[in-house]
C-alpha cells in the first residue's frame, strides 16, 4: 500500500465508514418514516378522538354543572347565611352586646375604678408612703443603735474579760511557763535522756551492739 499518498488513504477511510454507517441511516430512518406513518395515520387521530370524547363527555358536563346547579346553589346558600347569620349576628353585636358592654364598662368605672383610684392617690398611697418613710427612719436609726451597743459590749467584754486574761497570760503564765521550762522540762528532758542512754548501754553491755 502506498503510504505516501494521502488521497488515497481518505478514499478508503471514507469507503469504510460509509459501508458501516449506510446500514444503520437505513434503519433509523426507516423507523423514522414508521413512526411518523404511525402519529399520523393511528396516535394523531386517536388523541384528536379521545380529546374530543373528554371536552364533550366530562368538560361540557361538569361546566354547566357548575353554571346552572352549583353557582346557584352557592349563591343562594351565601344569601341565606348572610341573611339568616351574619346579618342578625352584627345587630346583635352593634345593637345589644357593645352597648351593655359600654354601659357595663361605665358602671365598674364609676362603682369600681373610680373610687379605688380615688383610695389610692388620696388615702393608701400617701399612708403607704408615710409608713414607708418611718420604717426607712427606723431601720436607719436600729442600725446606728445596734452599731453603738456593739461597741458598748465590745468595750465591757475587754475591759471585764480581754484585759484581765490578757494581764494574767503576760504577768502570770508566760513567766510561770518560762520558768516550768528552764526549771523543770529542762531537768526532766535531760534526765530523760540520760536513763535512755543507759539503758541503751546496759542491753549492749548485755546482748552485745547492733551489728
Amino acid at each position: 500500500m502506498n503510504t505516501e499518498n494521502p488521497g488515497c488513504l481518505t478514499g478508503v477511510a471514507r469507503a469504510v465508514a460509509l459501508v458501516v454507517v449506510l446500514p444503520v441511516r437505513l434503519v433509523w430512518d426507516a423507523l423514522a418514516w414508521c413512526l411518523r406513518q404511525l402519529w399520523r395515520w393511528i396516535l394523531a387521530p386517536v388523541c384528536r378522538g379521545l380529546a374530543w370524547l373528554l371536552h364533550h363527555l366530562v368538560v361540557i358536563p361538569l361546566q354547566w354543572l357548575w353554571e346552572w346547579v352549583l353557582a346557584p346553589i352557592g349563591r343562594a346558600l351565601a344569601w341565606l347565611l348572610h341573611h339568616l347569620l351574619v346579618v342578625p349576628l352584627r345587630w346583635l353585636w352593634e345593637g345589644i352586646l357593645v352597648p351593655v358592654a359600654k354601659a357595663l364598662w361605665w358602671v365598674v368605672d364609676l362603682l369600681v375604678v373610680t373610687p379605688l383610684r380615688w383610695l389610692w392617690r388620696y388615702v393608701l398611697g400617701p399612708v403607704c408612703r408615710f409608713v414607708g418613710a418611718i420604717l426607712a427612719w427606723a431601720w436607719r436609726i436600729a442600725g446606728e443603735i445596734s452599731r453603738a451597743v456593739g461597741r458598748a459590749v465590745r468595750w465591757v467584754l475587754w475591759n471585764a474579760i480581754g484585759r484581765p486574761l490578757a494581764w494574767v497570760y503576760r504577768a502570770i503564765l508566760t513567766p510561770v511557763g518560762h520558768w516550768l521550762r528552764t526549771w523543770v522540762w529542762g531537768p526532766v528532758a535531760a534526765a530523760g535522756r540520760a536513763v535512755r542512754a543507759a539503758a541503751r548501754d546496759v542491753r549492749a553491755a548485755l546482748f552485745g551492739g547492733p551489728r
